[in-house]
């Protein structure tokens, strides 16, 4: 799995340029699909502004439109300012409102990339790692000390108490002989470790 820098949540910030207002709002996307509802609702939100235009980049899925703006003057420095960025998985949508003072080429290109860079500038970013999910089955006799030598080296996904105690553990890839060594280890070979799922997210311990 590619493992990619992204941003959390949604992050918006407004440009005054020669009395147009520029509004740039950047969202983490996972899909197409989320890219399209989040323009569709800027559009909607913004019913009334000169400009709705976007661009977006996820993996190597790739848009951008200049909604109405001079060809190449919008869309494209959108999408430029994401890729140079090298912030995957986002969507940004800036819009504009005229504010009767035309800025000409160069000048759309520096508003349209410039709010779109504030945007994911002051955003929060998270890197998404390669992880995994697995579980472990343990005699309640041996759980004190193995949640002891993985506190630390693995997130706590769940804990199904039954005969025996099954963990849900959430790890980065990369750890998983070294995990399954520890658990092996500290259960004199009783317990095993077994790999359920594997996912790119943000990895993070509290």
């Amino acid at each position: 799995m590619k493992e990619y820098t992204t941003i959390q949540g949604d992050n918006t910030v407004e440009i005054v340029i020669e009395k147009s207002r520029f509004i740039a709002t950047a969202i983490h996307v996972d899909s197409v699909e989320e890219a399209q509802e989040f323009i569709a609702s800027k559009r909607k939100k913004y019913f009334d502004a000169t400009h709705n235009c976007y661009g977006y980049l996820i993996g190597d899925k790739a848009k951008f439109s200049d909604d109405g703006e001079p060809q190449g003057t919008a869309g494209m420095p959108i999408y430029e300012c994401i890729k140079n960025s090298k912030i995957d998985h986002v969507c940004v949508v800036v819009t504009r409102y005229f504010g009767g003072i035309k800025l000409g080429a160069g000048g759309l290109v520096r508003a349209y990339s410039g709010s779109c860079a504030e945007a994911l500038k002051t955003a929060t970013k998270v890197y998404m790692t390669d992880c995994t999910i697995a579980e472990v089955v343990v005699d309640y006799s041996l759980l004190k000390g193995l949640r002891k030598v993985l506190f630390g080296k693995v997130i706590e996904k769940d804990v199904v108490w039954e005969d025996k105690v099954r963990l849900v553990l959430l790890f980065p890839t990369v750890s998983f002989d070294t995990i399954s060594h520890i658990v092996t280890e500290n259960t004199l070979g009783k317990c095993v470790l077994t790999q359920k799922e594997q996912l790119l997210c943000h990895y993070e311990q509290k």
